[in-house]
């Protein structure tokens, strides 16, 4: 099969909206259901911010989990036969051979499977054209995909 010589995957502009102002979305909710439960509850404000805190700390969770693994591009040059993955953080960009890829996650994001990190980035439209694309270079993990 042949295809481009480079080949980019961008994270879609309101998910990295997302995880850029995460914490002032937080802080806003908190500061939101704290209001709701005082003025619609009336409870205590002590009472409705320990609830505002508690609704919004799994967010916390997935967030800390799960950010620090968003690639804003991931950029496969199929005849050097390396990735480039660039992140917006102090992570910068780094490049990696695609023999030290293990395998590619195909799922809703594609998960780059390295010894070291798993990297994220969303997954285009078209999946049957970019399985065969990384299919023919990495070991790709079909997930809930496998009439692909």
């Amino acid at each position: 099969m042949k295809h481009n010589k480079l080949y980019t995957f961008f994270m879609p502009g309101e998910e990295r909206i997302f995880f850029d102002h995460f914490h002032k979305m937080a802080i806003a909710l908190i500061l939101i259901f704290t209001l709701l439960g005082i003025f619609l509850s009336e409870i205590t404000t002590a009472q409705a911010i320990i609830r505002a805190v508690v609704f919004v700390s799994p967010m916390y969770a997935l967030y800390f989990v799960y950010a620090k693994r968003f690639a804003d591009a991931i950029t496969l040059d199929f005849d050097a036969r390396k990735a480039r993955f660039s992140f917006h953080d102090d992570r910068g960009t780094f490049e990696r051979n695609f023999k030290e890829i293990k395998r590619v996650n195909f799922y809703f994001y594609l998960t780059f499977v390295l010894d070291d990190a798993r990297i994220m980035v969303k997954r285009p439209k078209n999946k049957k054209e970019i399985f065969k694309v990384l299919a023919s270079a990495l070991t790709v993990n079909r997930g809930i995909f496998p009439g692909l």
